[in-house]
C-alpha cells in the first residue's frame, strides 16, 4: 500500500483542455498540493495544459510510471488499465463510475479490471471513488477542485464514499485535526479498507485511524488487525439496515441481525463504532487530549447553569465529582465579590472576575491526586473579553499538557469568536458540555477496552472435552443427508458438546409410548418433532407439565393424529421428556450461535423463553471466546444482577452457565457446516445449567 501513497511519478488519465473536463481537475489538484513527483498527462485529444503536453497514451511515456489515476468512460478502462499493465505500472486509482454499484451492467467490466490486475500482479483502488491524498508530499487524486488549504497531522482517513471523506477531511479541519493520509475507497473491487487499514496501522505519519464504512468485506481481518492496532480506530457504520432474508427460522438469527454483530466485533476489537457524525468528531478530539486515568472528574464553570448541566451529564455517564479541599475553596473565596455562591464541586465561578486565578484554580486542580481530569465551561463575549479569553484557554491547554491530564474546554461565544478558535488554536475546543462528557466517557470505555484486549486472556476450550469423534460423525451423515438435524439429533448434538440434556424418548408410533416410558419418570414435557413445525409452542407442538405416564401417552396420540397425518410438515415422531422443576431461582436463557458471513462465527446470550424476541436482549461475541470474554457477556445482560442472587434466592451456578457457552462456541468454531444454534431455554439455577431444548441448522 505504501506504494499508492509515495508514487515518484503519476499519470493522470482521462485530461482533456475542455473547460468541463475532471481529469485537468485532478491534474490541477497535484499541482496546487505541490506534489514532489513526477505528473505525466494522458488524453485521447493531446494537447498542452498547465504547460505540460497530454500524451495520446500512456505507452507513448518513455518514463516509468508508478501510479496511475484513471478517470474516462466505463467502457474505455479495461483497455486503458491492460495498456497500464503493459506499460509496468503497477499500482491504479480508477475514478471512474458505471461498473455495477447502481445496476448490473457494468458487473463484467468490474470482472474485466480484476482479471487484467490478477493477470499482471497490479493494485487498484475503485472503481467509483476519488482517490488518495498524502498530506506529507502533496499527492491529491481527487477529481473535485480543491484548495491546498487542510491542516497537516495525525488523522487517517478511510471511507467508501468520497462524498464523506471529503467532509471528514473539511469537520477535522475545523475541529484543529489536521490529516496525513485520505483514501476514498470506492467499489473495493480490488483494494478494500482492511489492505488500507494494514497500511495505516504501520504508517508513522498516521496516528489515529478514522473510517467511514457502509459494507465490510472481511470482518474478522478487519477485527485481528484492530486487536493488534496500537493506534485508535474510529469507525462511522452506516447502513445499518439487516441483510438477514432467514429471521423466522431462528430466534439467534433475529437476535443477531448485522447491525448487533457489527457493534459487537468492532467493540470486541478494540474499535469504537459511532452513528452519527458530531459524536464521532468529538471522539477523535477527545482523543487529542491527555488520557483520563479514572472517573474523578472537576467541573470548574464560569455559569452556574453550565456548571448544573455538566454535573447532570457526569451523573447520566457514571463519572465521579470528589470534594474540592476546604483550605482551596477557601482561598477561592479571597477572590470573589459577594461570596453569594456555595463553592463546591461542580465549582461555580460566576462570581469571579480574574481570570489570573482562573488559571491558579485549574493549575491546583490538576495537580490533586484525586482528579483525573477537568471539564472546563466558560463563557463570554469576545467584544468584551476576547483576548482574555483566548489566553485562558492557551494557558489551561498547556497546564492539560504538563500535567498529563485531560482538561477539556467547552466554550460558549459568538459563533465568529468559535469561528476563530477553530482556526487559531491548536487544541480542541467543545461547544456542548453534554457531548463533552460523552466524549470523555467513551475515551475512558476505549482506553479500558484496549488494556483488557492487551491483557492477552487465554482461549477457552471445553474441560471435560466434547465428544468430537462422535459428534463428526453425526454432523458428517447429516450433511451427506443434506438436512439439518431434527430435535431429538440437535439434543444429542449438545449432548455429545458436554452440555447436560435431560432424558427422553422418541416415540413414533402412539400404540409404543407406554413402553418407551417404562424407564422415565414423570411429569413430562411432549413436543412434536418435525421438519416443517419450527416455533413449536406456536402451533401447538409443545405440552408441558404432563404428571403421568398416562397423561403423556394422551397427548402422544393427539400430536400423532394431529401431526402425523400432515405430510408436508415433515412429521418424524413425538419426544417426551423428563420436565425439571422450576424452583425459584431458574432462568431461562438463549444461548446461541450464527456464522456470520463478514466476521464468522458469533455467539450469543440473552433472555430465554417464548419471549425472547420481545425483550431483545442479547449480548454477542465472535468466537472462539476467552472466559473473561464470556464474563463480560453475562454481566452485560440486562438485570444480570439478579444472577448472583437476590433476596433470599441463591446465585446461579455461574461455572456451569460459562462452560455452556464455551461448548455453544466450540461447535461454532470447530464445525463449519454448522450455520446456526438455538439453544432456547437453557435452565440456569444454582444446580446447573441444562439445555431444554435446541436447533441446529446445518449449512445449506
Amino acid at each position: 500500500m505504501k506504494d499508492f501513497f509515495f508514487p515518484n511519478s503519476v499519470a493522470v488519465i482521462g485530461v482533456s483542455t475542455h473547460p468541463l473536463n475532471l481529469g485537468k481537475e485532478i491534474a490541477g489538484n497535484l499541482l496546487e498540493f505541490k506534489y514532489t513527483g513526477e505528473i505525466h498527462l494522458v488524453g485521447v485529444d493531446g494537447g498542452i495544459l498547465f504547460g505540460r503536453r497530454i500524451h495520446k497514451s500512456v505507452e507513448e511515456i518513455p518514463d516509468s510510471i508508478d501510479l496511475a489515476i484513471i478517470l474516462t468512460p466505463a467502457k474505455t478502462v479495461p483497455d486503458i488499465l491492460e495498456q497500464c499493465g503493459r506499460k509496468g505500472i503497477r499500482r491504479a486509482i480508477i475514478e471512474t463510475g458505471g461498473f455495477g454499484e447502481y445496476d448490473q451492467s457494468g458487473q463484467s467490466l468490474g470482472e474485466k479490471l480484476k482479471q487484467t490486475a490478477n493477470h499482471f500482479g497490479m493494485r487498484f483502488i475503485g472503481p467509483n471513488c476519488i482517490g488518495i491524498m498524502n498530506a506529507s508530499n502533496g499527492l491529491a487524486a481527487p477529481f473535485a477542485r480543491l484548495k491546498n488549504v487542510f491542516r497537516r497531522g495525525g488523522v487517517g482517513i478511510i471511507a467508501q464514499s468520497g462524498g464523506m471523506a471529503l467532509t471528514y477531511l473539511n469537520l477535522f479541519d475545523s475541529e484543529q485535526l489536521g490529516f496525513s493520509k485520505f483514501a476514498a475507497i470506492g467499489n473495493k473491487l480490488n483494494v478494500d479498507e482492511n489492505d488500507v487499514l494494514e497500511y495505516y496501522v504501520e504508517d508513522p505519519e498516521t496516528s489515529v485511524i478514522c473510517m467511514y464504512l457502509e459494507s465490510i468485506e472481511d470482518g474478522r481481518r478487519m477485527t485481528d488487525v484492530a486487536r493488534r492496532s496500537p493506534k485508535p480506530i474510529v469507525v462511522h457504520k452506516a447502513n445499518v439496515s439487516s441483510l438477514s432474508s432467514s429471521v423466522a427460522q431462528s430466534h439467534t438469527q433475529a437476535l443477531a441481525n448485522d447491525d448487533r454483530v457489527v457493534d459487537a466485533a468492532l467493540s470486541q476489537a478494540g474499535m469504537v463504532r459511532f452513528r452519527d457524525i458530531s459524536s464521532y468528531v468529538d471522539f477523535v478530539k477527545i482523543l487529542q487530549l491527555p488520557r483520563m486515568k479514572g472517573r474523578n472528574l472537576a467541573i470548574v464553570s464560569r455559569s452556574g447553569g453550565h456548571a448544573v448541566i455538566g454535573a447532570d451529564a457526569a451523573h447520566a455517564h457514571g463519572f465521579r465529582l470528589p470534594p474540592f479541599q476546604e483550605s482551596f475553596l477557601a482561598e477561592i473565596r479571597k477572590h470573589l465579590r459577594a461570596d453569594v455562591i456555595r463553592l463546591a464541586n461542580p465549582l461555580d465561578l460566576g462570581d469571579l472576575f480574574d481570570f489570573e486565578v482562573y488559571v491558579r484554580i485549574i493549575e491546583h486542580t490538576l495537580k490533586q491526586e484525586t482528579v483525573d481530569g477537568i471539564l472546563f465551561l466558560h463563557t463570554y463575549f469576545a467584544a468584551v473579553e476576547g483576548a482574555p479569553s483566548r489566553k485562558l484557554l492557551q494557558t489551561a491547554a498547556s497546564l492539560s499538557t504538563k500535567y498529563g491530564k485531560p482538561c477539556a474546554m467547552c466554550v460558549m461565544s459568538e459563533q465568529s469568536e468559535l469561528s476563530r478558535l477553530h482556526e487559531e488554536f491548536d487544541f480542541p475546543i467543545f461547544l456542548c458540555p453534554e457531548r463533552t462528557v460523552q466524549a470523555l466517557d467513551r475515551s475512558i470505555k476505549y482506553q479500558q477496552r484496549r488494556e483488557f484486549i492487551a491483557s492477552g486472556h487465554k482461549l477457552a476450550t471445553p474441560d471435560p472435552p466434547a465428544d468430537d469423534h462422535s459428534l463428526g460423525i453425526l454432523i458428517s451423515s447429516l450433511g451427506r443427508e443434506g438436512r439439518s438435524p431434527l430435535l431429538h439429533e440437535a439434543l444429542d448434538v449438545m449432548k455429545l458438546a458436554g452440555l447436560a440434556v435431560p432424558g427422553h424418548r422418541v416415540i413414533h408410533d402412539s400404540e409404543f409410548a407406554e413402553e418407551a416410558l417404562n424407564d422415565l419418570a414423570g411429569p413430562y414435557a411432549v413436543k412434536v418433532i418435525a421438519a416443517g413445525v419450527s416455533h413449536k409452542s406456536d402451533q401447538g407442538g409443545v405440552v408441558l407439565h404432563v404428571a403421568d405416564k398416562e397423561a403423556a401417552r394422551g397427548v402422544v396420540r393427539e400430536m400423532v393424529d394431529r401431526f402425523g397425518g400432515a405430510g408436508e410438515a415433515g412429521f418424524h415422531g413425538v419426544l417426551v421428556q423428563k420436565m425439571l422443576p422450576r424452583r425459584p431461582g431458574t432462568y431461562e436463557l438463549i444461548v446461541g450461535g450464527k456464522r456470520d458471513p463478514q466476521f464468522g462465527p458469533i455467539v450469543l446470550v440473552g433472555a430465554g423463553g417464548i419471549f425472547v424476541e420481545v425483550f431483545g436482549q442479547a449480548s454477542l461475541r465472535m468466537a472462539p471466546l476467552s472466559i473473561e470474554e464470556i464474563e463480560e457477556m453475562i454481566d452485560e445482560l440486562p438485570g444480570a444482577e439478579i444472577l448472583k442472587g437476590f433476596r433470599g434466592i441463591p446465585p446461579v451456578n455461574r461455572e456451569s452457565l460459562k462452560d455452556a457457552i464455551v461448548r455453544i462456541a466450540h461447535l461454532m468454531v470447530n464445525y463449519p457446516t454448522i450455520d446456526q444454534i438455538d439453544v432456547n431455554p437453557v435452565l440456569v439455577s444454582s444446580a446447573g445449567t441444562t439445555v431444554v431444548d435446541a436447533r441446529v441448522f446445518l449449512k445449506a
